[in-house]
């Protein structure tokens, strides 16, 4: 009876560890890690370019299968870092969770690290680029990234006597 019990907690335990290995091996290996903390005039340090503009094309660009990529043709219509062409084509992985869905129709203020020779300007999710929307980009910030800050609320003076 001993032994029944020592193989059923044992089937048990390699049960167990082949659905915990099942579920960590085929998780996402490209899964998007961007930088905690960082906010949009942060993002707007690091990035090479930022503009505004409309998407007016999108195309797939096919690579090998597992780079593809999409291909925005958007038309500039704000500079506010970098020199960039009055239209440009914006690059962004397809098959991977960094890569960008945009819209065509629609505004967006870009945030790129890369403009290359060719004329494409490289995006991701981790690089800031929004919809044009929320109005032109936060280029200061009053603090660093993981920096707090306190406010000393305004005083009046106090009147406890009477004329």
């Amino acid at each position: 009876m001993a032994r029944f019990r020592f193989l059923a907690h044992a089937a048990g335990v390699v049960t167990v560890t082949a659905v915990l290995l099942a579920a960590v091996l085929t998780s996402p290996a490209s899964a998007c890690v961007c930088f905690p903390g960082g906010n949009e005039a942060w993002r707007y340090q690091q990035a090479t370019q930022v503009f505004s503009g409309k998407v007016v094309s999108e195309k797939v660009d096919v690579r090998d299968g597992h780079n593809d990529r999409y291909r925005y043709g958007v038309v500039v219509h704000a500079e506010y870092k970098g020199d960039v062409p009055k239209f440009v084509n914006v690059v962004t992985l397809r098959n991977y969770s960094c890569g960008l869905k945009l819209t065509v129709g629609s505004e967006y203020v870009i945030f790129s690290k890369l403009l290359s020779s060719d004329g494409l300007v490289e995006i991701d999710q981790c690089g800031g680029t929004r919809s044009a929307a929320s109005g032109p980009p936060v280029t200061t910030s009053p603090s660093s990234p993981g920096m707090t800050t306190t406010t000393t609320p305004m005083t009046t003076p106090c009147a406890t006597a009477t004329p």
